[in-house]
C-alpha cells in the first residue's frame, strides 16, 4: 500500500479513536451521568452492544442480548439487570456519542475531482425515510397515517454527496412535515452549495433564500404551482404604473408539452414560478418516451388504489413529462445536465434501504421507550460509522486504482468489519490502522461496482476526473 494510503487511513484511525476510544465514551458517560459508581457495565459496553457487535436492540431478546455481551466483551450481566440499564442517561450517552461524531466530521480529508468542482462546493441531499412501530408508542411517535392509534418514526438526513459528511440528522415522529424541515436546515447553506431535493420538500421561499445566500438548487417541479413569462407588451394606467394583471403571461404547460417529441428535452429561461412569489429561474421540461410513461401511469393506478385517491385526468396527462427547476448556470450545468444531477437523489434513496436491510432499523417490538431509543440512537452511530468509512475507501480507491466503490457492497463488507473495529479502537491507533487497511485491501479486491449495466452511475453524472498518481503505479 502506497504511503499516501496508509497516512489517509491513520488520519482516519486518529479521528475515530478520539471520539469513540474508551476513555473518551467515559469521560461522555460522566458528564450525562450513565457513570455514578464503579460498575462492571461501561460506556464502552453500551456503545458496543447498540452500536458495534450488530445486535438489534429494539427486537432481540434480553437473554440474547446479555449472551451477546457476555461473548463480545465479557461483562455478565442478567436479562433484567441490562433492561434496566436501557434508561434516559444511556439515550443521553447515545446521543452525545453520535453528536460528537456528527461534530468530529468523520469524513474523507480528499476532495473528488469532477466536473462541477469550480461551481460546486458541496452537493447536498436531504430525504427522510420512515418505519412503524408498535401502537404501544403512538403517543410519543405518532405515525404519518393521520390516526392517533398508529405510531412511526420518521427519521431525517441530509448529507454531502461528494465527502460522506452527514450535515443534518434528525428523528422524530413519523407525522412531522418534510417542508418544515427543510427550512430548517438553510441555516447551513453556504455559498457554492448544490442543495438537491424531492417534492416533499418543495418551498418556493427555500429556493429563493438559497439563491440569496449564493448557492444552487435542483428541484422537481409540482406541477400545481403556475409558470409565467414577463409580458413584453404589458398594459399601464394613465399615471405610467403598470397593470399588475397583465406584467405576466402564464404558460400552458400542456401545451407546451404537446409541442415535444418524447424523450426530447426543452428548457425555457427566465421564468417566474407562482401565483404571488413569482420566483425566477430556469424551467427545464423533460417529455417521458411513451415506455416512460406507461410504466408511471401503472406505478400511479397502484398508488390510486393502495391509498384510495384519484389523480386528475390533466394531472395524469401532465405526469407524461418531468419538470426540474433550478438557479445553477446554464454555462455550467446545460439543460441535458439537470436531469442527471437530480439522478443523485437516488443515492439516499440507497443509503435508507441499507438502513432497513443491513442494520434492521426499521425492526422493533413492544419494549420500553429508553430502550427503542437507545437502539435508534445506536444504529444511527453505527450507519454513520459504516457511511463515513465507505466514503473514506471510496476516495482511496479512486485514487489508487481509479475504480469506482460499490456503496451498497461495501456498506455490508464494512458492517461484517465492526467487531474488528471495535476490538481494535480498544487498544490504539496502529492497531486500529491495520484493521483499516485489512479492511481496504478486502475491498479492492470485492467491493469495486459493476460495469455490467448501462445506467450511469455517480461518476459518471459528475464527471470524475481519475488522478494519475505514485499509488497507481503500484
Amino acid at each position: 500500500m502506497c504511503c499516501e494510503t496508509s497516512d489517509e487511513l491513520t488520519l482516519f484511525s486518529q479521528e475515530l479513536q478520539r471520539s469513540l476510544s474508551p476513555q473518551v465514551l467515559q469521560q461522555l458517560a460522566k458528564e450525562v451521568g450513565f457513570v455514578q459508581r464503579t460498575s462492571k457495565y461501561q460506556a464502552k459496553d453500551l456503545v458496543a452492544l447498540c452500536a458495534w457487535l450488530s445486535q438489534k436492540v429494539a427486537s432481540t431478546s434480553l437473554t440474547q442480548l446479555s449472551s451477546c455481551l457476555e461473548s463480545s466483551t465479557g461483562v455478565l450481566m442478567s436479562p433484567e439487570g441490562l433492561n434496566q440499564r436501557f434508561n434516559s442517561s444511556a439515550v443521553q450517552l447515545l446521543r452525545r456519542v453520535f453528536t460528537s461524531l456528527l461534530t468530529h466530521k468523520l469524513f474523507t480529508s480528499q476532495t473528488l475531482p469532477y466536473r462541477y468542482a469550480s461551481h460546486f462546493h458541496r452537493i447536498r441531499i436531504l430525504d427522510s425515510t420512515t418505519f412503524q412501530l408498535p401502537d404501544v408508542f403512538a403517543s410519543t411517535y405518532q405515525g404519518s397515517g393521520g390516526s392517533s392509534h398508529t405510531a412511526g418514526v420518521k427519521i431525517q438526513l441530509e448529507y454531502d454527496l461528494l465527502s460522506g459528511q452527514f450535515m443534518h440528522v434528525h428523528s422524530g415522529p413519523g407525522k412531522e412535515n418534510d417542508r418544515t424541515y427543510g427550512s430548517t436546515c438553510l441555516q447551513t447553506v453556504q455559498s457554492g452549495d448544490l442543495c438537491i431535493r424531492d417534492l416533499g420538500y418543495f418551498d418556493l421561499n427555500d429556493f429563493y433564500q438559497i439563491d440569496e445566500k449564493g448557492a444552487y438548487y435542483i428541484s422537481r417541479l409540482k406541477l400545481n404551482n403556475r409558470i409565467y413569462l414577463k409580458n413584453p407588451d404589458p398594459e399601464y394606467f394613465k399615471n405610467g404604473l403598470i397593470k399588475k394583471r397583465t406584467e405576466y403571461i402564464q404558460l400552458d404547460m400542456e401545451e407546451t408539452m404537446n409541442q415535444l417529441k418524447p424523450g426530447q428535452t426543452y428548457e425555457i429561461s427566465d421564468v417566474y414560478i407562482g401565483m404571488y412569489q413569482k420566483l425566477p429561474t430556469r424551467v427545464i421540461i423533460h417529455r417521458l418516451t411513451e415506455e416512460q410513461t406507461r410504466k408511471r401511469w401503472e406505478d400511479q393506478a397502484l398508488k390510486e388504489k393502495k391509498k384510495g385517491i384519484v389523480m386528475k385526468e390533466r394531472s395524469k396527462r401532465l405526469s407524461a413529462m418531468n419538470v426540474y427547476i433550478t438557479n445553477t448556470p446554464p454555462q455550467e450545468v446545460p439543460a441535458g445536465h439537470v436531469h442527471d444531477l437530480y439522478s443523485l437523489r437516488w443515492q439516499i434513496e440507497l443509503l435508507f434501504k441499507t438502513w432497513k436491510s443491513f442494520f434492521e432499523v426499521d425492526q422493533c417490538k413492544e419494549i420500553k421507550q429508553d430502550r427503542l431509543e437507545c437502539h435508534l440512537y445506536g444504529q444511527l452511530i453505527a450507519i454513520l460509522l459504516c457511511s463515513s468509512t465507505m466514503f473514506q475507501m471510496r476516495q482511496l480507491l479512486l485514487i489508487k486504482k481509479k475504480r469506482e466503490l460499490s456503496e451498497y457492497k461495501a456498506i455490508y463488507i464494512i458492517k461484517d468489519y465492526f467487531l474488528l473495529l471495535f476490538q481494535a479502537i480498544q487498544k490504539n491507533t496502529q492497531e486500529l490502522s491495520k484493521t483499516l487497511h485489512r479492511l481496504f485491501t478486502l475491498l479492492q479486491k470485492k467491493g469495486r461496482k459493476s460495469h455490467r449495466y448501462e445506467k450511469k452511475t455517480v461518476f459518471d453524472i459528475l464527471g470524475v476526473v481519475y488522478q494519475y498518481t505514485t499509488c497507481q503505479k503500484k
